[in-house]
């Protein structure tokens, strides 16, 4: 009886984790997805960089001798993945910003600035900027419920089409979650801000042919600051509607593989990923499979 007991739980522990494996590699499954393929491989904790509010922001400046201009976006996404506890361990992350999403606070204007004249928005759609190390790492201040750090972040920088490896510095401050931290989004913080040049030759913008606007209108180089705050809320699936606190459950919060036969992902009707959601076949979260 003992014997028999060992081989059915050694089966239920194998089909368990085979399903979390499944899930973090499968694109159906809201569970798995493209962000833990792409930032579960690095050690540290991963922060979605998706605010519903739209308070994260780019800027950028341009100044020139005939026209300085200065255009903003609230619309960023992507991850960033720190460690506060081990900040020498470096970390990773990516930002994307739809071009069309630049507001220079005149509409002619962001139109030419989406144009194939300038930022070519209908063939490169979005600024992206991958980190792929973060070095130089500084505390500035440790207190009870944050850490602040001055790093540098190295990555590719992609404008315009082109890919250019830059190093930037960055401020970089972790707040544990409180009262004052939930007022601005769930689950313990990572704020990250920087500022830096990119020269418009360096990605191959010219601007208009035989027109000589850079320079003159447009800066050679443009000034671009960052800000970002970016939530932990789903722990190690951060970004991932269905939470991820459990140490072998990819998908629900509080779920025990003995609450759901053949399901990883519990039952909480507010999970996606729980019993009630039977309507995705490739999803092995979805209950019925």
């Amino acid at each position: 009886m003992k014997t028999l007991k060992n081989i059915i739980l050694g089966l239920t522990l194998t089909l368990a984790i085979s399903s979390v494996s499944f899930a973090q590699s499968n694109p159906c499954n809201p569970c798995g997805g493209k962000n833990m393929k792409s930032m579960g491989d690095h050690n540290g904790r991963v922060f979605s960089v998706e605010d519903p509010m739209g308070r994260n922001t780019v800027t950028f400046k341009s100044t020139a001798p005939l026209e300085d201009i200065v255009g903003t976006s609230n619309q960023i996404t992507g991850q960033l993945v720190f460690d506060p506890s081990n900040p020498n361990a470096g970390g990773r992350g990516e930002l994307v910003v739809p071009i069309k999403s630049l507001n220079t606070g005149i509409p002619l204007r962001d139109e030419h600035l989406a144009s194939s004249d300038w930022l070519n928005a209908a063939k490169n759609p979005n600024i992206e900027f991958k980190i792929t190390e973060v070095k130089n790492v500084r505390e500035v201040k440790n207190t009870k419920d944050a850490k602040t750090f001055d790093v540098t972040a190295v990555g590719d920088f992609t404008l315009n089409g082109k890919t250019k490896q830059i190093s930037v510095p960055a401020r970089i401050t972790y707040l544990k979650e409180n009262k004052m931290t939930e007022q601005k989004m769930p689950g313990d913080l990572l704020a990250a801000r920087t500022t830096f040049d990119v020269a418009l030759a360096d990605f191959g913008i010219t601007g208009p042919k035989g027109m000589n606007l850079i320079g003159s209108k447009v800066g050679e180089k443009v000034e671009i600051d960052l800000s970002v705050v970016a939530s932990a809320s789903g722990g190690a699936m951060a970004g991932n509607p269905c939470g991820g606190k459990a140490a072998m459950n990819p998908c629900g919060e509080k779920a025990q593989m003995t609450k759901a036969v053949g399901n990883p992902c519990g039952q909480k009707a507010s999970n996606p990923c729980g019993e009630k959601k039977p309507q995705n076949p490739c999803n092995p979260c979805g209950g019925k499979m």
